[in-house]
């Protein structure tokens, strides 16, 4: 296997300038004042403050009274709307809190949902600058159309959407598959970072279980938006293989050549003591990862994976006999026929690099060739006790309502969960 690149970046300077892109408005003044009532946010580990309706247009004085609630949010299929649309609650609060002069960046896969594109289009009438690089299949959604019309395709202006080339993502060959929202300033808060692995979709929203992790942190910030406009003038490679370290997260941006950060981080952890490793996947097809998950097993750790589609190699790597601890725990999620897992996060707790920790890892890729070599793609990793809490809590919700599989017979799970190795994870509906 050739080796990859790295390039391991510096925290970066806000103030980047890229030419022939507009970066003006980065600063703004933050807007002061309490926060609203709050009301529980469902499927959430966190409060989330209750929106009226005048807030969610963007009313100038309910947005002086807003602040930012970090952390992570999850939405859940089933239980009913205010459940359902835990994510894009969050996402409405935070483009509705950016104040005249804040700039709003999104990088989507998926775009389709018209409800978003007006908040968009609404943050801009009131002089938010608001950036938007899509991959090309969004140009097939009204949606987009309304984007268009409202920000224009210049990107010489302070407001704008643009669209990946056909046929490829804006720097890898397969496609942009991000999903992500920057927020220079936004209700009290600045440097604002929203990674998700839902896209922007009514099938996202309605259908499958997500999360979604907010944080404030100028250093990540200024990563993700290097790569944002990356992605903007849609320099092609197969080769990005960014790696940013900034505190207690590192950040990985994709396509990479070859071989991926997740069995590298699977290859620092001992088995002493009791470790737990837990994985929530949509597409699982990357068969290094899965070897090293059996071997993990195998070696004491507990692990426990619950997944929407996997592939038939994976499956046989992970349900592989012989085992000293019987296997990783294997459960899927297509639920009563339609509610299917699309989070992709990895949980490990216990001895990790060395010592004793407790790490997250999530964003928009799936565990997949194209995934890690083919697309445009970020993974976030955070060093953090409380977080990792509050996905485990998830992590419980998720696997409970997950069906267990004992064997690699494609025979023993419901109907399109099990796939060909080579399956393009972006093949799927998603609309």
């Amino acid at each position: 296997m050739a080796k990859s690149l790295t390039r391991t970046v510096g925290v970066l300077a806000t103030g980047l300038l890229v030419a022939g892109v507009a970066t003006e408005g980065d600063a703004a003044t933050p807007a002061s004042g309490r926060a609203a009532a709050a009301v529980r946010a469902a499927g959430s580990g966190i409060d989330a403050q209750a929106l009226s309706e005048r807030e969610l247009l963007g009313d100038q004085a309910a947005r002086r009274k807003a602040i930012v609630r970090t952390g992570p949010i999850f939405n859940a299929p089933t239980g009913g709307k205010t459940k359902q649309h835990a994510i894009a609650t969050q996402i409405a609060q935070l483009i509705s809190g950016a104040p005249k002069g804040a700039v709003i960046y999104v990088a989507m896969y998926h775009f389709s949902t018209q409800d978003l594109a007006k908040q968009l289009a609404k943050a801009k009438k009131r002089k938010v600058n608001v950036r938007v690089v899509l991959d090309y299949e969004s140009s097939r959604y009204k949606a987009y159309k309304t984007l268009k019309k409202a920000l224009g395709t210049n990107r010489r202006k302070s407001s704008w959407v643009t669209l990946c080339a056909k046929g490829r993502g804006c720097i890898g060959p397969r496609f942009n598959h991000n999903k992500f929202f920057l927020f220079s300033t936004t209700r009290r808060a600045k440097k604002v970072v929203l990674q998700t692995s839902a896209n922007a979709t009514y099938n996202s929203r309605d259908l499958q279980w997500n999360d979604a992790l907010t944080l404030k942190s100028a250093g990540v910030y200024a990563a993700y938006r290097r790569y944002f406009y990356g992605l903007a003038k849609q320099h092609h490679t197969g080769n990005y293989h960014r790696i940013v370290h900034t505190g207690k997260y590192t950040l990985d941006f994709f396509p990479w050549s070859s071989g991926d950060p997740v069995s590298q981080s699977l290859d620092k952890v001992s088995c002493a003591g009791g470790t737990r490793i837990r994985l929530v996947m949509g597409h699982f097809t990357w068969r290094p990862i899965a070897q090293r998950l059996w071997r993990l097993d195998n070696a004491g750790c507990r692990v426990q994976v619950v997944f929407g589609h996997v592939g038939q190699g994976v499956l046989h790597d992970l349900t592989k006999s012989g085992g000293k601890h019987g296997g990783p725990e294997l459960r899927y999620l297509p639920e009563n026929g339609h509610a299917y897992e699309h989070s992709k996060y990895l949980l490990i707790d216990g001895r990790y690099r060395g010592k004793k920790q407790k790490i997250v890892s999530t964003g928009s890729s799936n565990y997949t060739d194209p995934g890690f070599h083919g697309h445009d793609e970020t993974l976030l990793t955070v060093t953090d006790a409380a977080l990792e809490k509050q996905y485990v809590a998830n992590f419980g919700t998720v696997f409970g309502h997950g069906k267990a599989i004992k064997s690699a017979d494609a025979r023993s799970v419901a109907p399109g969960v099990v796939e060909p190795d080579n399956a393009d994870d972006t093949s799927e509906n998603d609309s």
